[in-house]
């Protein structure tokens, strides 16, 4: 369902942020408050169709935002009253991840290893090598018995298809 709908959630979600809150709220942290209301809290089959589905979850991300935006406009969150951290333990890390961008990177690896079983044998096994293993090309060619350019070439139609089925 995330891989059909996200990106609607998330213009959806761009949407009704606006740019001053987009400032304070990153757009994927909404779309995955968004994604767990759908698991937790969405009827079973109480969407006759498509579009249903989609007013209903703009409904959620609709209250997210504005939620957010009430929380960023009370007095004690002025941006003009806000003071930037001087002590480093109070500064955001910069190299640190997001829950969401966690999340996101195991649902890419998790559809990227059910679409890797999915290739053919060989395909799969060029991937290995250059990726997984991090073989040269020469040592790809030398392991495949054919010739370098000729891995090269099949390594590129491998990621092809990988690409296709991981859509």
């Amino acid at each position: 369902m995330h891989a059909r709908y996200g990106t609607c959630v998330a213009s959806i979600a761009r949407r009704r942020l606006g740019p001053r809150l987009r400032a304070r709220v990153e757009t994927v942290d909404l779309t995955q408050e968004a994604w767990a209301a759908v698991a937790c809290e969405a009827p079973a089959d109480a969407f006759a169709d498509e579009h249903e589905f989609l007013s209903w979850i703009a409904g959620v991300v609709e209250r997210r935002a504005l939620r957010e935006a009430r929380h960023w406009s009370r007095q004690c969150r002025k941006s003009e009253r806000e003071v930037a951290g001087k002590d480093p333990a109070t500064r955001p890390d910069g190299r640190a991840q997001r829950p969401s961008q966690i999340v996101l990177r195991e649902e890419t690896a998790s559809r990227a290893m059910v679409a890797l079983a999915e290739l053919a044998s060989t395909d799969r096994r060029v991937i290995v090598l250059r990726v997984l293993l991090g073989l040269s090309w020469s040592d790809v060619a030398v392991t495949l018995g054919i010739a370098e350019e000729c891995a090269q070439m099949r390594y590129t139609r491998a990621r092809r298809r990988l690409a296709a089925l991981m859509r």
